[in-house]
């Protein structure tokens, strides 16, 4: 499962190999700075909207990837239905990262 590494000047999405398999990406890092909002939310994959380009997609199984809609670009990484964390970013790559966690909450909070 992907964790977060969270430091003063970074926010890192730490993928496994096989995630990098399914993403056909490698780790994501953005800005601290560029992180406007996180929430914790009960079904991560539900979050996620979108046209997966490129990824892996399995409904109720696995999301993972880069997912474009008409105003918003996310990078998605979600086994499961089980809860995860929401990431807000402006200017960055991405406007959104949505992740599957076993803490959430601990990560909200290493977010402050």
């Amino acid at each position: 499962m992907a964790h977060l590494v969270i430091d003063a000047a970074s926010v890192t999405v730490v993928l496994s190999e096989l995630e990098k398999v399914e993403t056909l990406h490698g780790d994501v890092t953005v800005p601290r700075s560029a992180v406007v909002g996180a929430r914790v939310v009960p079904v991560a994959m539900s979050e996620v909207h979108g046209l997966r380009a490129p990824g892996t997609g399995l409904p109720g199984v696995v999301v993972a990837g880069t997912f474009r809609g008409k105003d918003k670009r996310m990078f998605a990484v979600c086994h499961g239905r089980g809860p995860g964390l929401v990431i807000e970013l402006i200017d960055a790559a991405y406007d959104a990262i949505v992740l599957t966690l076993d803490d959430p909450e601990q990560a909200l909070s290493e977010l402050g």
